[in-house]
């Protein structure tokens, strides 16, 4: 067998057997948002969600949420997380989210209430979430 043949089928073992590792790690895309626009993830950060969900859907959407927000500003490291409503465009809202750093966040993504939250609501969404990040400034 030639030296290429075999580089190339160990690559290929190898690429086979990280492929599960690296779907695991596979990285929220909030998460992502967020960690690209932070200098210093052990610094507290504001983020705002601006998301759009279906006609017809506003009830259970703010119900699914009043259930996850109570949990949430419970979690260690989370200093404010509120819904608020457009008053022109009623199926969109901004989550408004206060955290002590990026762990912080990381924590609550992964909390069985935000997984929960985020199954449940998945199909109201119309399009995919815009997140923006912001810093606090001297108080």
């Amino acid at each position: 067998m030639s030296i290429l043949i075999r580089t190339t089928l160990m690559l290929i073992i190898v690429l086979l057997l990280a492929a599960p590792a690296l779907a695991q790690d596979k990285e929220n895309p909030i998460e992502k948002e967020v960690k690209a626009s932070l200098k210093d993830p052990s610094k507290p950060f504001v983020m705002y969600v601006h998301l759009k969900i279906k006609e017809g859907n506003a009830a259970k959407f703010e119900a699914a949420f009043a259930k996850a927000r109570t949990a949430t500003r419970k979690e260690k490291g989370n200093k404010a997380y509120s819904l608020t409503r457009s008053t022109k465009a009623p199926n969109e809202y901004i989550v408004y989210e206060r955290w002590d750093n990026l762990a912080a966040l990381q924590a609550h993504l992964k909390a069985a209430h935000i997984t929960a939250l985020l199954t449940e609501v998945g199909d109201m969404l119309d399009g995919a979430p815009a997140v923006k990040v912001y810093l606090p400034t001297r108080e």
